[in-house]
């Protein structure tokens, strides 16, 4: 008996495409999660720092920042509202980080 298979490369293909759409999807859900958990775990007096948060994505690379100047201070604990390092907490719930997860960056 024998069995032929046709356009199996392009069969490939399209897994392969349906599997990078798939995670795709997966990352932006988990990436758009971590900022709602970002954004109720930061300490309000005002409430910018907490809209603050925002997300670039080139690729499959996301970047998640805050532009508030001060918070860097949030996060190491200046307010009672939130531990010191929630950011870096929060982050690690959602997977292993590469690289740095705060970098402090100064205008």
């Amino acid at each position: 008996m024998k069995m032929l298979m046709k356009n199996v490369d392009i069969e490939f293909k399209r897994l392969k495409a349906l599997q990078d759409e798939t995670i795709s999807k997966n990352h932006s859900l988990s990436v758009a999660n971590m900022v709602k958990d970002l954004e109720d775990a930061t300490p309000v007096a005002t409430g910018k720092a907490r809209r603050s948060w925002s997300v670039a994505r080139q690729g499959n690379v996301f970047t998640v920042a805050n532009s508030v100047p001060y918070i860097q201070y949030l996060n190491q604990g200046s307010s009672k509202q939130a531990p010191a390092y929630f950011v870096e907490a929060i982050a690690l719930v959602y997977g292993k980080p590469q690289g740095t997860i705060v970098e402090v960056v100064q205008d």
